[in-house]
């Protein structure tokens, strides 16, 4: 059959969507020609980006309730907006916590094969979220250690 015959546009012409009826289905996993090198869609994700979502999430729930611990014994949200959402009810500040990080990993993991400003890919970006959370809950276990230890201290 030559190119002339055809019927049907060359469904190539066209990059792959961002969301689309393969996403979860699909069996893409990298990009298939050389040219795809970078800013390509997938349509399964490593299961090791999936495993940094969950576990940001986990970090995210652990900030949201070792804060309060903190709260309580008389620290201070510096954050406007946390503060903010905090005078309006703690399940509301966990909601919005949790919806705003679920988006933004979402989304980088939506284009975790896309560079970012043209330097690194953002799969690299699930990573340094993932690194900052770390670092904050460990931030605030030894700040409620501190304050144990100086609430114990006569």
């Amino acid at each position: 059959m030559s190119d002339e015959n055809r019927q049907l546009k060359d469904r190539r012409s066209r990059p792959t969507r961002l969301i689309s009826r393969y996403t979860l289905i699909g069996r893409r996993r990298k990009a298939r020609r050389q040219d795809e090198g970078n800013n390509y869609y997938v349509d399964k994700f490593e299961s090791r980006y999936l495993i940094m979502v969950g576990l940001v999430m986990i970090f995210c729930i652990l900030d949201y309730s070792l804060s309060f611990k903190i709260f309580d014994k008389g620290g201070a949200e510096l954050n406007v907006l946390m503060a903010t959402l905090m005078a309006n009810g703690r399940v509301l500040l966990l909601l919005v916590k949790l919806c705003l990080t679920l988006i933004c990993l979402v989304f980088i993991l939506l284009h975790k094969n896309f560079k970012v400003f043209g330097l690194i890919k953002a799969h690299a970006l699930i990573y340094y979220v993932f690194s900052v959370y770390f670092v904050l809950v460990l931030y605030e276990i030894y700040s409620i250690a501190l304050i144990i230890k100086f609430e114990s201290f006569p």
